[in-house]
């Protein structure tokens, strides 16, 4: 019986789930919300692939590759394989929650949860590096979970293996391995250490495309983290209330309630739950709590502590298990808040300077900005000194052809430093630049702006023509989003690189 309840709540699941993915794909192929810029950079990078990149392992290029060989260099393409991944990540805390041993029910509710939470439909509309070690992460928690469910030791190579597929996306997947040996000391502390060092070496393959890449370019990124925690530290400051405010936000009032109560009630019983139950708790636990703490003392951006969300909506789950049937309208109420909030930022028309997503949308008009200014793709180029323009150039310029970047104001190297620039261009080409900003800062910086380029591109260019100002978003009011062109003709020299990473 139980498992035929199962085998019917994770059908019922994957249809849920798959609604949501035809939804999704549809929302980013006639939706207003264009690639954020790091969606861009990462689609430039699946352009050349690569062992590494200057601020990112490799996974998300590839991820991206993927997408784009199914569904070519679109938004859907981009974004493509995130749908998939989302799926993944619902049907993993489904399983997660089964091996702790709670109704199916339950592991149907808590994986709707992760589903429809914010954070939930983010990881399923844009291609960023957390939707795939999230994956990876869940599935090394699945990895442990049937183990100490089992009362057996879990693999270690497998662990390995499923560490080094997050590590490809981000990092800090190798953290996974304080709360392995946390465990491997409780609850199988006869697990031969020759074992856990080989699941050890394992995880660590990741680096080598990195570490390779980095050899080959002066260790770029190991200086460019360095010099990210530096400044981090220069800039120390409490931004505590920030912080929580973000995490209720990726889950939405009424499920972070949810969560609050169900933390808190582990908190109770930690001594006498299941060891998969409290493996899941200690995990959310030591993330959040390392983040709160930092977050004391200085900026800990909201998506730092992602990774302890799944096996919260395990700990959700494990605390809803114990609640009577009326007290369930509280999952529903969620769920339905949750979606509520979502469709009404999606679909409700805001006025573009109260849309949270404003800074995403104008990009489709930037072809026909540029064409109106003679751009021609094929006789021109295009640059910025911004890596985010110069990537939402290179994706919804006419063409879509690479652009470069020339480091104007000194800011520090990105990846377009490493790739060909301007100087492989013939300088006797006319190339356009452009600079491209968001409401309320366009309207104080624009005179500006055009003084300063018009100085600045002097310096490298015998000839700048300054073409005008085009709007690329409107409101009822104002201009929302708007950018200013140069033609610019015989490249003299280009700005001297500089050693800030």
């Amino acid at each position: 019986m139980f498992n035929h309840q199962k085998i019917h709540y994770f059908k019922l699941l994957c249809l849920v789930l798959f609604v949501k993915a035809i939804a999704m794909t549809c929302l980013i192929i006639y939706g207003s919300i264009g690639l954020v810029p790091d969606e861009a950079q990462y689609w430039t990078w699946s352009k050349a692939l690569d062992l590494g990149y200057y601020s990112k392992p490799p996974g998300i290029a590839w991820q991206i590759w993927l997408g784009t060989q199914l569904f070519g260099d679109t938004e859907l393409g981009i974004r493509f394989m995130s749908i998939v991944f989302s799926f993944a990540q619902s049907v993993v805390i489904f399983f997660l929650c089964s091996k702790c041993r709670l109704k199916p029910g339950t592991c149907f509710w808590s994986a709707l949860l992760m589903a429809m939470a914010p954070m939930g439909f983010l990881g399923s509309f844009m291609a960023i590096t957390d939707v795939g070690m999230l994956l990876f992460w869940s599935l090394a928690c699945l990895c442990v979970v049937s183990a100490l469910a089992a009362l057996r030791e879990p693999h270690p190579l497998l662990v390995g293996a499923l560490i080094m597929g997050g590590a490809l996306f981000k990092w800090p997947m190798y953290l996974f391995w304080i709360f392995y040996l946390v465990c491997w000391r409780s609850y199988f502390p006869y697990q031969k250490m020759t074992a856990v060092l080989n699941g050890v070496l394992v995880s660590l393959i990741a680096l080598l495309p990195s570490v390779w890449w980095n050899w080959t370019h002066d260790w770029a990124t190991f200086r460019h983290v360095f010099s990210t925690i530096q400044g981090a530290q220069a800039k120390a400051g409490s931004n505590f209330f920030d912080f929580i405010g973000a995490q209720a936000a990726l889950l939405s009032p009424i499920i972070f309630a949810i969560f609050i109560i169900s933390m808190a009630s582990w908190m109770k019983q930690r001594k006498i739950v299941t060891p998969p139950v409290f493996f899941c708790g200690l995990v959310t636990l030591s993330c959040l709590a390392l983040a709160i703490s930092l977050s004391l003392f200085q900026k800990i951006q909201g998506n730092w502590a992602i990774f302890a969300y799944p096996t919260a909506f395990v700990v959700m789950g494990w605390k809803i298990n114990q609640w009577e049937k009326n007290k369930w309208l509280w999952i529903q109420g969620g769920i339905a808040l949750s979606l509520s909030l979502i469709i009404l930022i999606l679909f409700v028309p805001f006025s573009p300077r109260l849309n949270p997503f404003k800074h995403h949308q104008g990009w489709n008009n930037l072809d026909k900005a540029l064409a109106g200014k003679g751009y021609d793709p094929n006789k021109n180029f295009l640059f910025s000194d911004k890596y985010q323009t110069t990537s939402i150039l290179s994706f919804y310029g006419p063409g879509q052809k690479q652009a470069y970047f020339v480091n104007l104001a000194g800011v520090r190297r990105n990846q377009f430093s490493y790739w060909p620039g301007i100087e492989s261009e013939d300088k006797n080409k006319e190339g356009y630049f452009v600079w491209i900003e968001n409401s309320p800062y366009l309207e104080r910086d624009l005179k500006q702006k055009i003084d300063f380029y018009q100085t600045e591109l002097n310096k490298y260019f015998g000839e700048v023509e300054y073409l005008g100002f085009e709007p690329l978003k409107e409101d009822d009011f104002s201009v929302v989003k708007g950018a200013i062109f140069f033609k610019c003709r015989n490249c003299q020299r280009l700005p001297e690189e500089i050693n800030f990473w």
